[in-house]
């Protein structure tokens, strides 16, 4: 027999490997320890052979380290779909999906074969006694002869052919210290009641969605709800529901932050066991969660974009909550889409696939209205409260600015209302979707702004920590007074961030209890982010100041105010999905006014109030937005209606990176099945000290893209020296 193996390696090639005797119980979805070159590697058995499909030198596998297969046949179709989809080494994706904590302990065992003539007398106790236990560990042999002399003598025994040495290998944990920052709660009491009654909306999207589930097999919905119209609870009806029938579940949210809240929800929920799974997790603390959901002991995971490689036994219920977020979009590495993948998933295991959002992304409300998925709508608040206020405050009339000076980042309009609002005793949510104090430091005189050495972007003055930042490559220096450029006194700080925000509105209420929440005051401290977010909720403070991180899947009772400060910021991107990204954070963060009894207001500065987009999240008039989007979408070419592969390459030098530009750009492939646009420089040129160009590969109407991208991708690698790094993005979401 011969079994075609899978390595964490990057490369496209299955490895053959023969299968021992002692191991002929190997199946699809095992670990095996195999030789690779001079050492070793663990891999997963693609498929068992009766021929070799190599005809070279076949090595044998070194041991199997697990009794069962810990990749199904779901999970093996799910890798593959990966690597073929967006072309990238099978390796690449089984990496992805080995769990992070593996370690193999060698096991040594000695075989008793039989006596010969020609041993010393010193050898008789040993012989004795392993005649009479016909196999021990090296462990238990040096219990009963301790001392140097052990080693020596097994050898002699060996050289007779008395014994044999076997070594083996198990998984084991290691031994650690651990420390747990994301161990589940116990304290949450387990009411195991519904935390409410259903609406009749809520009802109606449970009583059918119960009925798909019960047929055992795919059927993928879109449930559009708007904010606080009570999706998570109609999530919880169908876990218990898919619990009831025996069945597992996968409950996705794009973001680490938002994990803890839901599952403490959960524990307040359900009694059933459950596994977390994301990337801040020890890697100790992933693999346990693997082993007990493997082993069915857990029956619900609750994970970010990794969580959709947890090994289920039998999975009944997939739930992409706010599915529109491209967290869910992999940057590097394998550029899998979690959300994606959550369709290719439940299809193989026939299970019922829930996307949830306020605000659906274009591409599944294209496959909604292609009859792909069943389009369901929550139109009304969970608690009967009606949907905020929205105003628009144009930022750069002078009758909106606060006669402190021109330069605050409150205006007028927003300081009266947060003074009536806490004068009220609610709360307010200030959102600046900008971490530090300002974006760049820059020139007067010259209009020269201080650049990183290592990207093409301009350092962020951090006031906090007193330095210059790029948020990219973690450069930092300090602050110079004179411009490095003409030499005069003239830099100043320019454009707004969180850190400002926050000064300004301590100045401006001294009383309140204020709090900012982003990268800068919750990097590495997750537990400092439940923690400050719970301190809101509770109304331990009277105003937070944040960016995304506070915008979605938050449920506050008492905030009656949301400011969003500076709403073009995201409208700027050189994205052609910006305006869809932009109406869908503000109004996610607008959705946290106002979710009980009291009412919400919203007011988003603003210098371009005319904008469509935030014309659209004003009026509340999302419909009347997507025709716009779809429109523009369609006669440009964009997604959904035609696909977009992204090819990246890079160089640390710019001159050979300019040479290889040009000499793709000769050898090009011409393709009826797509439009290629390049390649140029990226707009984010240099990079951690690298240069960067892109390719943008567009599918004409009609074809299929992927047997060209095949063809591309070989062409520019054949062509690419060592120093070129080349990169293709399937479906991209990032254009930077």
């Amino acid at each position: 027999m011969y079994a075609e193996i899978a390595l964490p390696i990057p490369m496209h090639t299955l490895f053959t490997y023969a299968v021992p005797e002692n191991l002929c119980h190997g199946k699809p979805g095992m670990l095996a320890l195999v030789p690779v070159g001079r050492g070793q590697q663990v891999g997963v058995i693609w498929r068992i052979l009766d021929k070799p499909t190599w005809e070279g030198t076949i090595r044998p596998i070194i041991d199997l380290l697990t009794p069962e297969p810990w990749f199904d046949e779901n999970l093996l179709f799910l890798l593959d779909w990966i690597s073929r989809y967006y072309l990238r080494p099978l390796g690449h994706v089984v990496a992805l999906a080995l769990p992070g904590h593996l370690r193999f302990a060698p096991h040594h065992r000695i075989l008793w074969v039989g006596r010969t003539e020609g041993c010393r007398p010193e050898l008789e106790p040993i012989l004795t006694l392993m005649e009479k236990k016909k196999q021990v560990t090296l462990a238990t042999l040096s219990k009963h002869f301790p001392g140097p002399g052990l080693t020596k003598n097994l050898h002699s025994l060996e050289k007779l052919g008395c014994i044999r040495r076997e070594t083996s290998y198990r998984l084991r944990h290691s031994r650690e210290a651990e420390h747990v920052p994301w161990a589940l709660p116990t304290d949450i009491p387990r009411v195991g009641e519904p935390e409410c009654v259903l609406n009749a909306e809520q009802q109606l999207c449970v009583d059918y969605l119960t009925e798909s589930l019960q047929t055992r097999t795919f059927r993928p919905f879109l449930l559009d709800g708007v904010t606080g119209s009570g999706k998570t609870e109609v999530y919880f009806r169908l876990v218990d529901s898919c619990l009831s029938l025996g069945r597992q579940v996968l409950l996705l949210v794009p973001e680490i932050g938002l994990t803890p809240q839901l599952v403490q929800r959960y524990l307040g929920r359900f009694t059933t066991h459950l596994a977390v799974f994301h990337s801040g997790m020890t890697s100790r603390e992933r693999f346990k969660a693997w082993q007990r959901l493997h082993s069915g002991e857990a029956r619900v995971v609750i994970g970010a974009r990794s969580a959709i490689f947890a090994p289920f036994i039998d999975l009944g219920l997939i739930v992409v909550d706010e599915e529109h977020d491209p967290s869910y979009k992999q940057e590097g590495g394998v550029p899998y889409h979690g959300r994606d993948m959550a369709v290719v998933r439940a299809q193989k295991a026939g299970a019922l696939l829930i996307l949830g959002s306020a605000t659906p992304s274009m591409e599944s409300l294209h496959n909604a209205h292609l009859g792909r998925f069943t389009h369901l709508k929550l139109k009304t608040r969970a608690t009967g409260a009606t949907l905020p206020t929205i105003e628009v405050v144009h930022a750069g009339l002078k009758e909106n600015q606060r006669s402190a000076g021109k330069n605050s980042l409150i205006s007028l309009p927003l300081e009266q209302a947060l003074h009536q609002t806490l004068g009220q005793g609610f709360q307010a949510l200030l959102f600046l979707n900008r971490r530090g104090w300002a974006p760049s430091l820059l020139c007067r005189r010259c209009g020269h702004a201080v650049m990183c050495p290592n990207c093409s972007v301009t350092l962020t003055w951090h006031e906090k920590k007193g330095q210059l930042m790029c948020h990219y490559c973690d450069h930092r220096q300090a602050a110079m007074d004179v411009c490095p450029d003409c030499g005069q006194l003239s830099l100043f700080f320019f454009g707004p961030g969180t850190e400002q925000l926050e000064k300004e509105t301590r100045d401006c209420f001294p009383g309140a209890r204020i709090a900012r929440i982003d990268r800068d005051t919750v990097s590495s401290k997750e537990v400092q982010l439940e923690e400050t977010l719970a301190a809101f909720r509770d109304g331990h403070l009277d105003i937070l100041v944040g960016t995304q991180m506070t915008a979605k899947g938050h449920h506050f009772p008492r905030l009656a105010l949301v400011g969003v400060v500076f709403a073009e910021s995201s409208l700027w991107q050189p994205d052609f999905r910006a305006a869809e990204r932009s109406c869908q954070l503000l109004t996610q963060v607008a959705g946290r006014a106002g979710r009980e009894e009291i009412p919400g207001r919203v007011l988003i500065q603003s210098f371009d109030p005319t904008h469509y987009a935030l014309r659209a999240v004003v009026q509340n008039d999302g419909a009347g937005f997507i025709r716009q989007e779809m429109a523009l979408r369609r006669e440009l070419g964009y997604p959904p209606f035609q696909r977009l592969a992204l090819l990246r390459f890079s160089s640390p030098d710019q001159k050979k990176g300019e040479e290889y530009c040009q000499i793709l750009a000769q050898n090009l492939p011409v393709s009826p099945c797509a439009t290629l646009l390049g390649p140029a420089q990226s707009p984010l040129f240099k990079l951690r000290n690298r240069y960067r160009w892109q390719l943008l590969i567009k599918e004409n109407p009609g074809e299929k893209l992927h047997g060209y991208l095949a063809q591309l991708l070989s062409m520019a690698l054949s062509l690419a020296s060592t120093a070129i790094r080349v990169d293709l993005d399937v479906d991209p979401h990032s254009f930077l």
